[in-house]
């Protein structure tokens, strides 16, 4: 595993910048593309997340909760409620990654989007500005939140203090719905939440870069290059291939083939 993306990654990340590039695979086909072309992403809700325990496992009672009688279940039952109603979209921190290219862009067939985003530990983010309009509706980073994902140790539910945290009901939400189990960890998730739930949204972040599956074939990359040019994106375009030397994902500006 790269010990580079152990929990903390995106806490060092804000010390160094006050940007952050997160990177969302995709499959070429109508469900991603029809986002693009509207000028979004599809926000999934957690119900349909390809992981049932994903926003959706038991928080263990605590000692505490136990010596007073709190119906423990019933309280973090509640605060799940409120996250299934929003909306995610999950990225990761790396474009290399070959089994995120494997499993979530169709075997190298499809495509990687990177998006740049101020970081939310950055103390210098405007949460509070209108970033665009949207189908007539306008969008406030304010409603988005960027989650580093956390693996659990040994696999165990977590416990009310897993986490830290001091006021639950500001950060119940927030243990809810970065918790994973460890065999997840090579994704090294950064999920991107909407509190107006799913459907297809903006990003809060400018498309920099767009990368060819090494299997892609030479007219999907055409329609996909046209399609991302045509929304107001300036992003670089690379094709993508094996190395020569190591078991790893190398790239090289795209040269467009009139």
């Amino acid at each position: 595993m790269n010990t580079d993306f152990k929990r903390g990654w995106l806490s060092r990340t804000a010390k160094e910048t006050d940007k952050i590039t997160l990177y969302r695979f995709l499959s070429y086909n109508s469900n991603s593309l029809g986002p693009l072309i509207c000028g979004g992403l599809y926000f999934s809700s957690p119900k349909d997340f390809n992981d049932p325990f994903d926003c959706n496992f038991r928080m263990m009672p605590t000692a505490i909760e136990k010596q007073y009688g709190i119906n423990w279940d019933s309280v973090v039952n509640e605060f799940k409620v409120d996250v299934h109603k929003m909306g995610f979209v999950c990225f990761s921190p790396h474009w290399n990654n070959t089994l995120m290219w494997a499993h979530y862009a169709d075997k190298f067939n499809g495509f990687c989007l990177g998006f740049e985003f101020d970081n939310p530990l950055c103390r210098n983010v405007d949460i509070e500005k209108a970033f665009t309009t949207f189908r007539g509706r306008a969008y406030y980073t304010l409603d988005f939140g960027l989650h580093e994902m956390i693996y659990a140790n040994k696999d165990e539910y977590p416990t009310g203090t897993s986490f830290g945290f001091d006021e639950l009901e500001e950060e119940m939400p927030e243990a809810i719905i970065r918790y994973k189990a460890s065999d997840w960890q090579y994704e090294h998730e950064c999920r991107l939440s909407f509190r107006g739930g799913n459907g297809v949204h903006p990003i809060p972040g400018n498309l920099k870069e767009v990368y060819f599956g090494l299997r892609m074939d030479l007219e999907k990359r055409r329609v996909l290059q046209t399609l991302l040019k045509n929304c107001n994106s300036t992003p670089i375009f690379y094709e993508t291939c094996k190395s020569n030397t190591h078991f790893n994902v190398e790239r090289k500006i795209y040269q467009e083939i009139l």
